[in-house]
């Protein structure tokens, strides 16, 4: 029934696998600021309901945690009371997000592509591009795929900014950023604000503008700073894209492991293979982290078969030939604002913080 994909989904998945244990810049995928900050800091949250995602059966994400106590569950008495229990608390993060590309191949491509497929994949100038055209194409067209899981990313945490410990507020924070330390300064703010919510480990900066352009001025500086600034420990990820999702000079901070991506997949497994007319299966894609090293994103992907070739009027608009379905579901995870309890000093916050930044 499938007589071209035992070659088509082998060289694919060959020329995946080859390509994703090469450094080779011209192959990488790297993603823009939140989800690169993202994947830089990957942690797993503890989704409840996983394997119904993975089946289908919900498209709700749900996590679970605890509230850390607080002095007033501490008592006075030296009795046996055991009032306090092992409470797990449910969150519903909402509908998982799901973005998708189709990519068309003729059957003229595939023909050539199956020829090749068995020969061994090389890399190399000339090399052998019949098998890698495949893949080119949808890595030039997967960094759209990505560009639009950013932005909807950047929408989630338009509408999930916790509240900002130090003043009680999720309002945005206007910040100054200077290239002389003063007690006032931006960068001092956003230190002082990490360290007052209890945190440990380096901050992680997602925007755009004057927090960018400060970060880049301290990347410049060489030798001993007599400014002070050379040494901040601070990971600043510029995302051109949040000047719309969350406006010009805005900026968050977060922290790793209360702010996540939480993805899966829907064809690993029993859920692959052959169904109907098309061929299931799973992939990855090579990314490039913030330090340079790689890591994969894993994508569904959907082969099927157009069998009839399709016109406007006269005008032919697909040819017969294959057709693969790129596809993932995610969502973006803060830690519920009740992760903290009622009458603890960092009630409401749960993982980031929101700023405005400026120059002086």
């Amino acid at each position: 029934m499938f007589p071209n994909l035992k070659g088509i989904i082998g060289s694919l998945l060959v020329t995946i696998s080859a390509l994703s244990t090469l450094n080779d810049p011209q192959y990488i995928i790297s993603p823009v600021g939140f989800l690169q900050m993202l994947l830089n800091n990957a942690t797993t949250a503890s989704v409840n309901n996983l394997e119904a995602l993975q089946q289908g059966l919900t498209r709700e994400v749900k996590v679970r945690y605890m509230q850390r106590g607080i002095d007033s569950d501490a008592i006075a008495l030296d009795n046996c009371d055991t009032s306090i229990t092992a409470a797990w608390q449910e969150a519903t993060l909402g509908a998982a997000s799901f973005s998708k590309i189709g990519v068309k191949i003729d059957d003229s491509l595939l023909r050539q592509l199956e020829e090749n497929a068995s020969q061994p994949f090389a890399l190399g100038t000339p090399a052998t591009q019949l098998n890698m055209a495949l893949y080119q194409t949808i890595l030039t067209q997967i960094n759209g795929l990505i560009s639009k899981i950013d932005k909807n990313l950047l929408a989630a945490q338009a509408a999930a900014w916790g509240i900002n410990p130090v003043i009680g507020s999720a309002t945005a924070q206007n910040v100054t950023f200077n290239n002389t330390p003063t007690m006032t300064d931006g960068i001092v703010k956003l230190l002082s604000d990490y360290q007052f919510a209890e945190i440990t480990g380096t901050p992680q900066v997602v925007g755009n503008g004057p927090v960018v352009n400060y970060d880049i001025l301290q990347r410049l500086k060489i030798g001993t700073d007599s400014g002070g600034f050379g040494s901040n420990q601070v990971n600043v990820y510029n995302d051109p894209f949040s000047v719309t999702a969350w406006g010009a000079g805005h900026f968050g901070v977060f922290v790793p492991g209360l702010v996540s991506f939480v993805d899966y997949l829907r064809y690993s497994g029993n859920f692959g293979g052959f169904k109907g007319g098309s061929y299931f299966f799973t992939f990855p894609v090579p990314v490039q982290l913030a330090n340079g090293t790689l890591t994969q994103l894993w994508f569904d992907g959907q082969l099927k078969y157009n069998d009839c070739p399709e016109y406007d009027e006269t005008t032919l608009v697909t040819d017969r030939g294959w057709s693969i379905i790129i596809s993932k579901n995610y969502s973006l995870f803060n830690a519920p604002s009740n992760i903290y309890k009622a009458g603890d000093r960092l009630a409401g916050f749960n993982g980031s913080m929101h700023y405005i930044g400026a120059a002086a």
